[in-house]
């Protein structure tokens, strides 16, 4: 391929002229068109920041009122989507499967661990909150040979704003500012262009780093679905997949840009959505005013403030001091009156409370969700009733984030299935006794001499040494780790009456285990496992009474 000028140099790889010149000016499209949503973001962040300090607007005499509603409604949602984190069985779509899936259902949360998942979850449902979308990344670590999960930083990402998946987009932006010294030593042919003086995006403010330079990881798709990316320093490209060995279908054989997206509320035809800080914000601004107001008179109130004659002769220094029981005067001390401070009338406090109402519906934050109750409700069972009633919007909301994991776990598989030739050896806890361990290799994905047409898998016969093989394909099954105190007393509850009915005896054994495989609770594989081991105990004891009957 002929070369081009690429910055001060001649490239004469792969990628194309065109090609590079399409990206970057994608990039700058994609950007001009973000600018209105980072500065939606910024406002959010500002208001929920000053919501959360009680320093909004401008300071005056009196304190300002701000109560953290919208705070207090998002930790609240966030707690719920902790106690409901996730966790993923995996299904077999064919025979063939039964035995790759039950290991991938063993495996997949200790790689989920590996991964550090669950910091990137947490800080990620936070954002998904507050500014309406929550972005996951999930590569595969040259260095490490291991798979990293991130929580990108929202305004770290550009993707065409006309998409409502950012799957359909052209190309895929993810700006880092690296360090120079760093960059030097991976790519030391361009070192003259990393000078430093990297700006950054933040979401409180844009900022520049010295020492270091800015990098777009640039995804895009090729025409036969495989997707490649280019990393670019100021419009010179430094590096790129299609260039390197081992990569000839694509950076990621599964074909999709590794970033995740889960949004609260979409907004037509964007990627992006809407947070709770959105729709709350109105409403929020209106109860501080409404509060400061009310402050404000009822502190009037509390210390009333006097009209006094210039000649009236009062020694203010003593009328200040309550401590002094006697107060001096010279002249007429009717010179001194109290300014009446006329109250309020109850409307308006009840306007304030209409508005405080309103925001609870509104954020789906009300009183018994959070675990206060009235008219005397304190069974754990109609507590809960309460709370499930009231839970539909964060079920939703719960519901929208596993289909977001639901995505997580299958680039995790199909990394795995890509990259994790050598076998490796998982700790895995979920069986009796204590830990045990499993093996994986990607060989397990796939299998020998399947026909076609048999629906077990899709041809590998495009992918190096696969020729004669299929992938094998699973399903995904995503189910909580609820973590509720009333849902584990329920879960005790089930296990007691099972205990009173006699099921656990060993003539039962078979029907508990049907039973229990049809519920969903922490511990359920171990309770389990210990009915079987105590049936078979049982019923080798019985054998061996009846070969001693016989001998007598």
């Amino acid at each position: 391929m002929d070369g081009f000028s690429n910055g001060a140099y001649i490239y004469s790889g792969a990628v194309t002229r065109e090609l590079l010149s399409e990206a970057l000016s994608a990039y700058r499209t994609y950007r001009a068109d973000k600018e209105s949503l980072t500065a939606r973001i910024r406002d959010d962040d500002r208001f929920y920041r000053e919501s959360c300090s009680g320093m909004s607007g401008a300071l005056s005499s009196f304190m300002t009122c701000d109560t953290p509603f919208i705070f207090t409604a998002i930790e609240n949602a966030r707690a719920d989507a902790i106690d409901n984190y996730p966790t993923a069985n995996i299904l077999e779509r064919s025979p063939e499967g039964t035995k790759t899936a039950e290991v991938l259902s063993k495996i997949v949360p200790a790689q989920l661990e590996i991964s550090e998942f669950k910091p990137a979850y947490k800080e990620n449902i936070r954002r998904k909150l507050k500014y309406g979308t929550a972005v996951y990344g999930v590569f595969y670590n040259d260095r490490s040979g291991d798979i990293d999960i991130r929580s990108i930083d929202i305004l770290d990402i550009y993707a065409d704003m006309h998409v409502s998946d950012v799957q359909d987009s052209a190309f895929l932006f993810i700006a880092a500012a690296v360090e120079n010294r760093l960059l030097r030593e991976w790519y030391p042919e361009f070192a003259a262009i990393f000078t430093g003086d990297a700006e950054v995006e933040s979401i409180s403010e844009s900022y520049r780093l010295r020492d270091r330079s800015a990098v777009l990881d640039c995804y895009y798709k090729k025409a036969d679905g495989a997707v490649h990316m280019m990393k670019i320093c100021k419009d010179t490209l430094i590096a790129a997949t299609e260039d390197m060995e081992g990569y000839e279908h694509g950076l990621y054989e599964h074909g999709m840009y590794p970033v995740v997206f889960d949004v609260l509320y979409p907004a037509e035809n964007c990627p992006f959505g809407y947070g709770m800080i959105d729709v709350g914000k109105a409403t929020q601004t209106e109860i501080n005013k409404l509060d400061e107001a009310i402050t404000e008179n009822i502190m009037c109130g509390a210390k009333p403030r006097y009209l006094s004659k210039r000649s009236g002769g009062i020694d203010e220094d003593e009328f200040r001091d309550v401590s002094k029981n006697i107060v001096h005067y010279e002249g007429d001390p009717e010179a001194l009156k109290p300014i009446d401070t006329v109250s309020l009338p109850e409307a308006y406090i009840s306007h304030r409370d209409r508005k405080k109402e309103e925001l609870k519906e509104v954020l789906a934050n009300r009183d018994f969700q959070q675990g206060s109750t009235s008219g005397g409700v304190t069974a754990a069972s109609a507590i809960e009733t309460l709370q499930q009633a009231g839970e539909k919007r964060s079920r939703a909301l719960i519901n929208d984030t596993y289909d977001s994991y639901k995505k997580i776990i299958y680039m995790i598989m199909e990394l795995m299935r890509q990259f994790f030739e050598e076998k490796r050896v998982y700790r895995v806890s979920d069986e009796p006794g204590g830990d045990r361990f499993a093996e994986f290799s990607n060989e397990m994905m796939y299998v020998r001499d399947c026909r076609a047409g048999s629906g077990c898998g899709e041809t590998a016969a495009d992918e190096p040494g696969r020729a004669g093989w299929r992938k094998l394909l699973f399903d995904i099954d995503v189910v909580p780790q609820r973590e509720s105190p009333y849902t584990r007393e329920t879960a005790n509850n089930t296990i007691l009456t099972f205990w009173q009915n006699g099921l656990f005896e060993p003539e039962n054994a078979q029907a508990a285990v049907i039973a229990l495989k049809s519920m969903s609770f922490d511990g359920k594989e171990r309770l389990i496992a210990d009915i079987r081991k105590h049936a078979e105990a049982a019923a080798a004891g019985q054998d061996e009474q009846n070969r001693e009957e016989d001998t007598e």
